[in-house]
């Protein structure tokens, strides 16, 4: 899935600024993509570029962020920049500036269309990097106090979920049977979301999502059911097991953002 980045510039030189747009244009073929907004569309940007070599772009940027301090920020200069800060170390390379953006977007804006719940296919060296990239993100990623549940099978689900969930700093319990996740609910009440497969070994999902509906502890927590299986009759047996909602596999991280927001409205970070 494409996604379009706006990017709003505080200085630069002018050749820089046509270096920039060269580059932006030059990765246009890429899912993650990039463009400059106007001085006027300032506040529609994803990311800002600040030269922090020039007193006079910090000013401006300093003036802007007062209203609009959650943009998040990438600092420009010729001098080495802190690792604990985003930055592009002058000259502006397209490596350089597109590594940087693109950690942005995995750190902060929580976007990698590389990672797909329950996908198949072969990845390409810039998507393997992406999800490389996103995983160190999770390790440091500041713990939310967002306890989720995670019950598949699928080493390979299990692992995206890890890495999407992680990047918002959710703690996670996992389980590979229906069977494993019941022993397991019994002394751990406290999640705030369940992800439930349904086609598992023994005790299928259905069961699972029954079982747990049928105890005071988990009768209103989110339980958000993942299949490969997508017809109305599946959808229905779910909603009566008591599943909140029901997402066919392949899921893709917009929809999976979209289910945080609307049960997770503590993560005020999901985009």
């Amino acid at each position: 899935m494409d996604k379009i980045f706006k990017v709003a510039i505080f200085g630069l030189m002018p050749n820089e600024q046509n270096t920039l747009g060269s580059i932006f244009k030059l990765a246009a073929s890429r899912s993650r993509k990039y463009t400059v907004v106007s001085e006027g569309a300032r506040e529609t940007a994803d990311i800002l570029l600040v030269d922090i070599d020039s007193p006079q772009a910090i000013q401006e940027w300093k003036s802007f962020s007062v209203h609009n301090n959650k943009i998040p920020m990438v600092r420009v200069s010729k001098k080495p920049i802190p690792p604990e800060h985003h930055g592009i170390r002058r000259p502006m390379t397209l490596k350089r500036v597109l590594e940087t953006l693109d950690k942005v977007t995995i750190d902060v804006l929580k976007y990698v269309p590389e990672l797909v719940v329950g996908g198949e296919g072969e990845l390409d060296d810039a998507a393997n990097a992406a999800l490389q990239d996103a995983a160190s993100s999770v390790k440091q990623t500041a713990n939310s106090g967002i306890k989720a549940m995670v019950i598949d099978d699928s080493a390979a689900v299990r692992k995206s979920m890890e890495i999407q969930l992680g990047l918002f700093g959710m703690h996670i319990d996992y389980a590979e049977t229906g069977e494993q996740a019941l022993e397991f609910t019994k002394e751990h009440t406290d999640y705030d979301i369940i992800f439930l497969d349904i086609m598992m070994p023994g005790i299928d999902g259905y069961k699972v999502c029954k079982t747990l509906r049928a105890t005071k502890e988990f009768k209103q927590t989110p339980i958000i059911m993942l299949t490969g299986k997508g017809s109305r009759f599946d959808k229905l047996k779910g909603t009566m097991a008591g599943a909140s909602l029901y997402l066919t596999k392949p899921v893709e991280q917009e929809q999976l953002h979209e289910v945080l927001k609307k049960y997770l409205p503590k993560l005020q970070q999901v985009k």
